[in-house]
């Protein structure tokens, strides 16, 4: 069941929910801000488990700045700092980019999505980590830890990732995935599947939702154990 993805959003009838095996879709939306890209053809996506932010002390620490000079200074360092991780991920020919949800400091920051956003990159932020190995064999993406890590290898392919609109809120959606090429790295890769279900309400969406899991639930037991018992008292009529 955790190869199989069930997105519920409000809007349109049941029948227009659909079942992506070569996408899927993602209930964060992408950054808008400085005017971010929300439609990338022919997508090349990383994802990435390291901050875009000013690094941060391992202890509590606070520094006093007394001085304009001292003040400019460490604002043109941090700029300098957040810039040249932006160029290494455009250099690399990232136009998608996920980025893990981070605990200790902000994933990325204002500057960060701005820098982002001038060079043509569209960034899906809070990443949860339990999502991560479901993406990776969606998607063929490895995880990079660090910005130097970064290669051709650990990117995936997408024929389009578009940021659409619900009732119920914002969505982005992957189609056309397309397989990695050959690596001496081993990766899983389309053995998963997302069900989009759409409804004219909450209650709609819901049962469907429930009906779905029963559904796969039904058939993982099938598949864990190969027999079935018939029910409306059918085994009891028997004996």
């Amino acid at each position: 069941l955790k190869d199989v993805r069930l997105v519920t959003a409000l809007g349109g009838t049941i029948d227009d929910s659909e079942m992506l095996v070569g996408g899927t879709v993602f209930k964060q939306k992408a950054s808008h801000s400085a005017g971010g890209p929300t439609r990338i053809a022919n997508a090349t996506i990383a994802l990435i488990q390291f901050c875009i932010s000013p690094p941060k002390t391992d202890i509590e620490s606070t520094v006093t700045v007394s001085d304009y000079t001292q003040m400019d200074r460490a604002l043109k360092e941090e700029r300098k700092y957040l810039l040249d991780l932006c160029k290494k991920i455009k250099d690399a020919g990232v136009n998608v980019l996920l980025i893990q949800k981070s605990v200790l400091r902000d994933a990325v920051t204002a500057q960060s999505l701005d820098f982002l956003a001038k060079m043509k990159i569209m960034v899906i932020k809070d990443i949860e980590r339990g999502d991560i190995d479901f993406i990776t064999k969606t998607l063929g993406v490895l995880p990079v830890a660090n910005v130097e890590n970064l290669t051709a290898d650990k990117f995936g392919k997408a024929d389009l990732v578009q940021e659409i609109t619900t009732p119920e809120g914002k969505v982005v959606r992957v189609t056309g995935i397309q397989p990695p090429a050959t690596t001496s790295v081993a990766r899983p890769f389309g053995r998963t599947a997302t069900v989009f279900v759409r409804g004219s309400n909450s209650l709609v969406v819901a049962e469907a939702d429930r009906s779905l899991h029963d559904a796969l639930c039904v058939i993982r037991s099938i598949v864990k154990r190969r027999a079935i018992i018939s029910g409306g008292a059918a085994p009891e009529i028997e004996v």
